[in-house]
Parts: structure tokens; sequence; C-alpha cells
């Protein structure tokens, strides 16, 4: 659940007038969930499992450390494409592979596996399992036919039964034909096993003309054995479903062209309108074939938001973004010292508005370039994909769609590759460099991996009462969470004026036995300088979560470093210091500003323990603007 009221919870208060020194207005709260987050620009989308298949071809080198194997690049893909399942063809796995893998992805992957006892360093199909995202401690497996078929019963993200059917068809068209009268078989004879609700892989046969290049049809007796089997699972092809009149393949034949769509995904008919997002894409894995995948959710799964947007790193060396945020702070902080100097002060216009303003501007900026500014790689992927949607959608010959299609797809198949290897490449590097040292690198890869927990219903009633009725709709889940935090803020609270709340104060500061000196008094009384707001950012440790605007400690610190570089240089120079010393002094001088957001924030609710359905049983964290935590700090510092 993405909680995201734009109602604040509490009203920020004024600031007392000096000489008293006064800490910031405390924080109004924006309340947030931790959800996966998803791009902005996308529509709301429910909580979801993505499930995909892909023939690997093998493992590569035997060797699980070497640069050939294919494990290190199906963790790759898992993690990029934000896999939570994955069914994995010809996976040629043995025990003793198994323990290489589990040794070295302990932490990210749970693979199960079944062998071909014919052919045991051969064939194979197994389910991996991405620990990031999904649950693997409550699974369940059967072997329908050893190397061949699979089953894997789990559980989604709301706790209910989810069974997957994993297959490696054999590619003979008589073998083809009694695989599946064998899968038929096996569930009218077991009914005490969970019948399918997915089920994927490579099936090495097309049940339509459509679906080969050049187009032809598969003999009867395959095509006519999997139709009954789906008939009897009451399962339908879910892309065909969603393009029906679509040309896509999965699979390439390199040394003929020939080009089909043999992996495939099938669901329940029930299950299929859970079911969004069907896709056929290339991977950096070396294989002919491409993965094919969707995501699947629930009826009452609850609908998750954008998520958190936060200042893109790769942007930091970004020059249209550079000279942007330049000249804006030029113009800002000329502006902000004549407003300083004469004290001249607007309710639409002042020091904190202004700053706002900057603050949105560069913000709208950032997210502007960061959908123009892609690697060069991805952008060739993505143009050679769209050439390929076009080839295949045109009415051509199909000796001269084949030839065409096939050189597209060796072109995409090879950038793929390269950008995996370049990524792992990357990732060796630091790994040389920070893996061995205690850092935040070797923190990160060490620790624990669980999949982020969703809200799905809450108690309309407090727990313990008679009648449970529950909340389900994400919206109104935000606004219960909003007036519980907010009830329990205001609870004990009485109205007070600010001469009311003024006098409560220095009463309260007359019982203080231990005082401040006069030399501590007058130093107290001195407004912050931009030697205590350059120490309250050096102070401020990096990689730390943003609040609502999404700007990092980073940003701050890199701008005060180009100013340092452009002053030795005798360069006009923007001086972000000098900036935040002109509004947090203005703050405690004049209170803040109404609307500006400088001390709004997120506020995630972290389950605890009990009832997962009791907003109570959740510890509230709040996520602050990093302008307001360098101001809060740089007072601390002054005490």
């Amino acid at each position: 659940m993405r909680i995201d009221t734009n109602a604040p919870l509490t009203q920020p208060a004024p600031a007392p007038p000096p000489p008293r020194l006064v800490a910031p207005n405390p924080p109004t709260f924006r309340i947030h969930g931790r959800a996966p987050a998803v791009r902005t620009g996308k529509k709301n989308t429910k909580a979801f499992v993505k499930i995909g298949g892909l023939n690997i071809r093998g493992n590569g080198n035997v060797n699980i450390n070497h640069t050939d194997n294919k494990w290190f690049r199906v963790n790759q893909t898992m993690s990029e494409r934000r896999l939570g399942i994955l069914i994995v063809g010809e996976a040629h796995l043995s025990d003793e592979r198994l323990q290489d893998i589990e040794r070295v992805f302990a932490r990210q992957l749970k693979v199960v596996f079944s062998r071909d006892p014919r052919t045991p360093n051969a064939n194979g199909v197994a389910f991996v399992l991405n620990k990031n995202l999904v649950k693997t401690d409550d699974i369940k497996t059967t072997e329908i036919i050893p190397g061949r078929a699979l089953l894997l019963e789990t559980k989604k993200k709301n706790d209910k039964p989810l069974s997957i059917l994993g297959v490696y068809a054999p590619n003979s068209a008589a073998e083809n034909e009694e695989f599946w009268k064998e899968i038929q078989a096996f569930f009218e004879t077991h009914r005490n096993v969970r019948r399918p609700d997915v089920m994927g892989g490579d099936t090495n046969v097309v049940e339509d003309a459509l679906d080969r290049l050049p187009a032809h049809s598969d003999p009867d007796g395959p095509v006519s054995a999997l139709d009954e089997l789906k008939s009897f699972l009451r399962l339908t092809d879910g892309w065909r479903e969603t393009h029906p009149t679509t040309r896509a393949y999965t699979y390439h034949q390199v040394q003929t062209g020939s080009q089909s769509r043999i992996d495939r995904i099938y669901v329940k008919r029930d299950v299929f309108e859970q079911t969004y997002e069907w896709d056929i894409s290339t991977v950096g894995i070396k294989t002919d074939h491409r993965l094919v995948s969707m995501k699947l959710t629930s009826e009452d799964a609850p609908t998750i938001g954008h998520g958190r947007w936060v200042w893109p790193t790769h942007l930091h060396k970004d020059k249209d973004l550079k000279k942007f945020i330049h000249e804006k702070g030029l113009a800002l902080q000329t502006e902000l010292a004549a407003l300083e100097r004469s004290g001249n002060r607007r309710n639409d216009h002042n020091v904190q508005t202004t700053w706002k303003t900057f603050k949105d501007e560069i913000i709208e900026k950032a997210r502007e370039r960061a959908k123009i500014v892609i690697p060069k790689i991805d952008k060739e992927i993505k143009e050679l994909e769209a050439e390929l949607d076009i080839i295949l959608a045109q009415d051509l010959p199909d000796e001269e769609r084949k030839l065409s299609g096939a050189i597209l797809t060796e072109k995409l198949a090879k950038l793929h590759q390269k950008r995996s290897r370049d990524t792992r490449e990357s990732s060796e590097i630091r790994n040389r460099l920070y893996g061995e040292t205690i850092s935040r690198y070797w923190s990160l890869i060490n620790k624990e991996r669980k999949p982020r927990e969703i809200i799905h219903r809450l108690l309309k009633s407090p727990a313990g009462h008679n009648l449970e009725e529950y909340e389900t709709n994400s919206r109104r889940m935000a606004t219960m969470a909003r007036n519980y935090h907010n009830k329990i803020q205001s609870e004990g609270r009485r109205e007070r004026t600010p001469d009311l709340r003024d006098h409560t104060i220095d009463i309260v500061l007359l019982r203080t036995v231990r005082k401040v000196t006069e030399e501590q008094s007058v130093e107290l009384k001195t407004r912050l300088t931009r030697t205590d707001v350059k120490k309250a950012l050096k102070l401020s440790a990096n990689h730390k979560a943003p609040g609502l605007n999404g700007i990092t400690y980073e940003l701050w610190k890199i701008l005060d470093s180009r100013f340092d570089t452009d002053s030795f240089q005798d360069k006009p120079a923007f001086d972000i210091l000098e900036v935040l010393r002109i509004i947090f002094n203005d703050i405690e001088k004049n209170g803040m500003v109404q609307g500006t957001q400088f001390s709004e924030s997120w506020m995630c609710p972290l389950y605890k323990k009990n009832n997962k359905a009791d907003i109570a049983n959740y510890r509230p964290i709040s996520l602050l603007n990093t302008d307001y935590k360098i101001f809060t700090k740089a007072l601390t510092l002054k005490l």
C-alpha cells in the first residue's frame, strides 16, 4: 500500500520571535507505504509478481566463477527485469551445480530443479525464485516428468495459493504428443495435487501458423494433445489473447534464420483477467531463445502508486543540467541577497518562496533530462527493437521478413550480451575494490534479503472488537492511516495562542536548574553562519533516503564542490552554502512560510509484530527533505 495524502497531518506552527533560539517547525507528514516503485507517468497498478520463461541452453562453462557461466547472467536478468519467478528450460543442473549456485547466490536466488535421468547433463527444467521479490520459505515441488515437467506450489503476495507448471517439451513430434498426454494423465490420476494456475516454458510446438517464420502449421498430433491438455486444465495462451494479430517470436534458428514462438506462458481463463504486460524480450544471456513474461496480480491486491522520485545520480555529470542549475543558482543568490539586504517581505514573494521556486525548477529539469539522458547502448537497443517490430508487422514475403528479422534479432542479442557483460565487469571491479573491506557495499551484499511488505488490508474497527471489518481500498486505507497518526499527535494537546505558548515555554525554562552562561546565551542568539551550514552539510552522510522533493545530500555537496572549483578559477560561482544560510536565518527570524513544503515529509509505516491488519502494529518513520535536515543539524551543533 502506498499512502499519499495531500492534507498534512499537522500544521507547522510559526517560530517564536528572537532572541530565543528555536528549533524549526515540527514537520508535517504524508504517509507512504513500503511499496515497489513504479515509473512516473504510468497509471496506478496493483501489487504483482512477474513470471517469466526462458530456455537458457545449458550452464555455459561449468565453473560457476567463469565469465561464460550463465547463472551470473540469470541472476542479473532476474534483478534488472524485476522477475519474481523464472521458469528455466535446458537448465542442465545437478546437485553439485546447484550447490555452487546456492553458495554464490544464496542471498538472491532460490533454485529448484528436475533433471532427466536419461541425460543427467542435458535437458532439465528449473524454477528460479527472486528472494528480493517473493517468499521462498513455503514452497512445494512435484516432479511430474523428470527433467521435463515440474510443478511449483507457492503463494501470492496476499498469501493465496499459486501453482505453476514449468515445462521443457521434447522436440520430436511423437514424443511431444506423448508429453502432453502424460501430463494430463498425471492430473487425472492425482486429484490431490493442485492443478496449475500458470503453465510456461519451451513447448517445442506452435498452435498457429502465424507463430512460425516462414509460416506453416505443426503436425496435428502434438497440437491436438496440447489443446486437450489446455481444455482439461482450462488454460489459455495469454500473450496471443493480448496480441491476437501480432507477429513476434521467441526462438531464432541461427543456421536457417527461421523463427518461432515456441516459448509460451498459459494461464487459467479466470486468472487471465488478473494478468497484464505480456511481453517478449531479448536478454543478455547467450541463448537463441527470448524471454516471455507477464505480471500476475489478484482481485484484492492493493493499488501501488508511482513511488518516490529520487534525484538520479547519473545526472550529476549531465552538462545541460549542470549549466541550468548554475545559471538558476547565480540568479537565486543575487535575488536572495537583495531580499536580505532590503528587508522587503511579502507573503507571496520572500526568501522561502524564492527558494521553493528554485527547487521546483531544478527538479522539473532533472526529470526532463532523466528521460533524455540514457546510455548509448540502451538507445541502440530501443531503436533496433522498434525496427524489428516494424519489419515483422509489415506485409512482406516470408523470405524477406525472415532474412531481415534474423539480422535484427542477431544484432539485438549481441547488444544485450554486451550490455550484460559490461555490467558484470563493472560489478567485478567494484567487488575487488570493496568486497573484502567493511563498507556500505560489503554490508549491502551480505545482508539478508527479504521481499518488501505490502499492506493488503486494515481493520476498520480497533483490534479486539467483536465485528472485524476490513478495508482493502488503498485510498481509504491511506485515509485511515493518516487519521490514526493525526489522532495520536493531537491527543492531550490543547488549543493555545502564540502568546500562551510563549508564556508556557518561559515557565518551563524558569524551572530548569542548569542554565547557560551569559557568553553561551550570546552565542545561541547569533544567527547561523556559512561555516555552521558547511559543517552541518559535511556531517550529513551520503546514501540516505531523501524527503518529498527527492533531492539528496550528494547534490548539495556537489554544488558546494563546484563553487570551490569556480572560485579558484575566478569564474562566476554559485554559493549554495550562502544561499542555505540566508534561508535558514529567514526561517529562524520569520517562521516557516505556509505552502513551501519545507518541513513536510513522507511517513512510512513499518510492520513490527502481531496483526498486520492493525495500523497500530506499524512503526512510523518519516523521511524529511535534506535542506530541512541540514537546518536542524546546524542548529543542533550550536547547542
